[in-house]
Parts: C-alpha cells; structure tokens; sequence
C-alpha cells in the first residue's frame, strides 16, 4: 500500500512531537526548557531530573478544577485555572520529599478522587475543640494516646491549627485500639479533664509519656493541672465516659477509621501525608470547595 506524502510527513511530525515530549519526560529537564513547556508553573528548587519527573507527571495527571485537562495543558500561559497552581505546589512538594512519579499520580488522584466522594456526617460539637469555633472548615481526628503515630502529629495538628486562624478548627475524638491496653483509661481521664476545662492540658500530658499511663502517673497529671486525680479515676473506673468513647470510637469505624491518627476535613477523608503543608494545601481545596458549593472555582 502506498500512502500520500502528506499523510507520510504528518505521521513523521506527530512522531517526532512525542519523541521530543518522551525525551523531555524520560531526560533531565533544565529550568528555561521547563519555563517553555509549562509557563505558569513554579518548579523552583526542583533539580533538573525532578523537573523531567514534574512533566511526566503532569502530562498523565488530570486537573480537575476549571480547566478539565492534563495538569501540563493547564500550565499553559494561556489558561487561567489557579487551582492547577495549587496542585502543581502538591506534586513539587511530594518530589521534594523523594516520591516516585507513580506513587504521586496514585496519591494525587486519590486526593482529588476524595472530595467527590460521600461525606461521612460526624459530630462536631463535643469533642476537644481548638481553634475558632466559627472556622468554616472543621477538621475531626480519631486518636488513641498510646498511639506514637498520633503522638508524633499532635504538635503539627496546633501548628496547623495556629497557623491557618480564624480559618480551620480541630476536633478531637477518641480511638482507642484494642492493643494499646491503657488508651481506654487515658481516653476517659482526658474526658474528665475536658469537664474542667483541661483537655489540652491534659492531652499534651498523656502523650508526652505514652509509656508511663498507669494510675498514679495518671493522678500526677492531674495534680500538675489542678485536678482531684482520686476524683478523675474514681469516675473512670465506674464508668462514667464509656459510653460517649464507645460512641465516638463507632462512629470512627462507621467513618472507614482503621488507624490512628485519622482526619476528617468537614467529612471528607484526608489521605496526604499528615504534614504541615499538606494540610494547609487541603484546608484551603476545603474552603475553596465549600465555597463553590461542590465544586472548584473556574479562575
């Protein structure tokens, strides 16, 4: 078969595109090659490889704000989608901290896959609060204070918290974990704190010795906080704050909750890693979200 020498040329045209486009993906891509490519996206402190991983990346991640496109089509100078701003700030991020391309297409679908799924309807208002109780975006954590994986987040939940006023607030529950045989005690001790007033206080304590919860440990506690420490394990022990941890923990596994720490943003399941910039990227996806009731906003 012979095939018009147009046609030919065409075929030749469209494959030397996508051998210059594979070469740029598969090869180290130099900042002023990247400036060309993807206009309006930052890739400041990325490395020449890394910057060859950005680009495979967002030539195979969609974007799924206004633009409705890949992520690279949506950094072309003429587009005006600021949300692909914010998911390319997401995939710098997750290089800079040594992801591989398919494990960050894989995390950044899911992320963005979340938002559209059904919200998990939990209560916010007796819990452990922190932040401004009027903050538009709520974020529920289902916790065990044996837990070292909460331990070690709960100073980036306050950071998080202080550093986004006025905007998030945080929403402490109970997870205790069948293996961690004092979190139930901790669990209660810091609800009859939180009667007084003291749940932080209280918190911050069980979590700085995880190792060291027994009863007289527990008292001390309390006395460092002004507490009656006899008082607080005779109403743990009798009972009294099972059955609001059971309904918190219940509603946790109702909520998908299998581990812990677990984050909720107004519902929606928080699947980044629980990092200071990751959560304040997810607030403000939250707040634009909301805002567009449902949706991203078009610029």
């Amino acid at each position: 078969m012979r095939f018009p020498t147009l046609f030919l040329c065409a075929l030749v045209l469209l494959a030397g595109s996508r051998t210059a486009v594979a070469a740029d993906s598969a090869q180290e891509l130099s900042e002023q090659r990247a400036r060309q490519i993807l206009p309006r996206a930052d890739l400041s402190g990325l490395n020449d490889a890394q910057r060859a991983q950005f680009l495979e990346i967002a030539g195979d991640t969609f974007d799924y704000a206004g633009c409705n496109d890949t992520l690279s089509r949506c950094l072309a100078g003429t587009v005006k989608d600021t949300h692909a701003l914010r998911m390319t700030a997401l995939v710098k991020v997750l290089l800079l901290e040594g992801y591989t391309p398919s494990v960050i297409i894989e995390m950044v679908e899911r992320y963005y896959a979340s938002f559209k799924e059904k919200r998990q309807k939990l209560r916010d208002n007796d819990c452990g609060l922190l932040g401004d109780p009027k903050a538009k975006v709520t974020v529920t954590e289902y916790s065990d204070f044996q837990c070292p994986h909460c331990a070690a987040s709960s100073k980036t939940l306050h950071d998080f918290v202080q550093a986004m006023p006025g905007k998030v607030r945080l929403c402490s529950k109970y997870f205790p974990l069948p293996m961690h045989p004092r979190a139930q005690v901790a669990a209660a001790c810091a609800e009859y704190a939180r009667g007084k007033d003291k749940f932080w206080d209280m918190s911050d304590r069980l979590f700085a010795h995880q190792e060291e919860l027994d009863d007289a440990n527990l008292k001390l506690f309390a006395k460092e906080l002004g507490l009656d420490g006899n008082q607080m394990l005779k109403e743990v022990y009798a009972g009294k704050f099972d059955a609001l941890i059971e309904r918190e923990k219940n509603e946790g596994l109702g909520a998908g909750v299998r581990a812990t720490p677990s984050l909720y943003f107004e519902g929606r399941m928080y699947t980044l890693p629980l990092k200071l910039e990751y959560l304040e990227l997810s607030a403000r996806d939250e707040e634009e979200w909301q805002r567009s009731k449902g949706g991203w906003d078009k610029e």
